[in-house]
């Protein structure tokens, strides 16, 4: 089993978080805490996560996902998700969370 890393970089006025590795049950209580630890110590106010290198994604990690959206808006922080795989994009769309997630296709757009 790979370990899902996290690489953070700050830069302009984001933080970007890009995970990598399946974002499933086994990780994501994982990639929940580092993303919400690194958010808390940020004064960024976007932040922006890419899942291009995000292969799967099942319900535990769409559950964190939105722990970490409630965290950020708690924070009075904005989560941006950037460059989904095809078939991520699709569960998004399917538990019609595409519609609650800031979701773009490229980095550039976040």
């Amino acid at each position: 089993m790979i370990d899902v890393n996290i690489k953070f970089e700050e830069q302009n006025d984001r933080l970007l978080c890009k995970v990598n590795g399946d974002f499933d049950a086994y990780h994501s209580a994982e990639i929940k805490k580092q993303i919400k630890d690194r958010m808390e110590s940020s004064k960024m106010s976007k932040i922006v996560i890419d899942m291009s290198e995000v292969p799967y994604i099942d319900s535990a990690g769409l559950g964190a996902m939105v722990a970490i959206l409630k965290d950020a808006r708690h924070l009075g922080k904005e989560i941006v998700l950037a460059s989904l795989r095809q078939n991520v994009k699709r569960i998004f769309e399917m538990t019609r969370l595409d519609k609650v997630f800031k979701i773009v296709e490229v980095l550039e757009e976040a």
